[in-house]
């Protein structure tokens, strides 16, 4: 009989054991299913913040804010958290004059932009000019800025062009000459031009060489004769060509 009541408590022992693990699991999949559904409002909540202030925190001279303003009320109507930034960057990245364009969220629904301006130091062709990194940008004034040395060459060699630009700035200095434009064609052949006028061609080879041969000469000539020359062509292996003022 003993043992009966024993066996007896064994087995309603182990039922409310079971029945208590088996209430546990189920508060551990209510917890997650609640923790999920406010998880799902929160995310709805900040979604439907919406941006009340887009504001440009820069000084512009050159950039046309009327530009910036079109991009930015395409966003307006943006989540603060859920506004892509990199897409509205990128936009305003295309304005022209702009060089880089960067965007912050200011809590609790204000976007700030700051945008840094493009610096010409050189014109580049007919319509382009070129900042202080090498890089080239579009400029629809381009013309406005013609007391900047002109340069020109071939997709790609913008770097190039400039370092010469500045080696030669260097080598004519010598003789009191100031470059104004330096141009370099697909065969690497340049013109140079002097703000008094001459005209400079070099070959691609021997370059230095043919420097120091013009320096050497444009020292030797008189005031009145630097004057009286349009040109002087160093492409040729014994010697140079000089053309004059008609």
């Amino acid at each position: 009989m003993a043992n009966r009541k024993k066996k007896n408590h064994r087995r309603s022992t182990k039922q409310s054991e079971t029945l208590r693990i088996d209430f546990r699991e189920v508060g551990k999949l209510i917890s997650v299913a609640l923790v999920v559904i406010v998880g799902m409002w929160a995310t709805k909540q900040v979604d439907d913040i919406p941006i009340k202030t887009i504001e440009i925190q820069s000084y512009l001279q050159k950039v046309d804010k009327s530009e910036i303003k079109t991009i930015a009320q395409n966003y307006m109507h943006s989540g603060f958290f859920t506004v892509d930034l990199t897409a509205f960057e990128n936009q305003l990245n295309d304005i022209p004059w702009v060089y880089r364009a960067t965007i912050k969220r200011q809590w609790p629904s204000k976007v700030v932009i700051n945008i840094v301006e493009q610096q010409p130091y050189f014109r580049w062709g007919q319509q382009h000019l070129i900042n202080k990194y090498a890089e080239k940008f579009y400029a629809v004034n381009a013309d406005e800025y013609s007391h900047l040395p002109l340069l020109d060459g071939v997709q790609g060699r913008e770097r190039e062009v400039i370092d010469l630009y500045y080696r030669y700035k260097a080598d004519f200095k010598q003789v009191g000459a100031e470059i104004i434009s330096l141009k370099e064609d697909a065969r690497y052949d340049k013109e140079i031009r002097l703000a008094d006028g001459i005209t400079i061609n070099l070959g691609r080879e021997q370059t230095e060489k043919q420097i120091r041969r013009c320096l050497h000469s444009l020292a030797m000539f008189t005031k009145a004769e630097r004057e009286a020359i349009a040109s002087i062509d160093l492409r040729h292996s014994n010697g140079f060509a000089v053309r004059w003022n008609s």
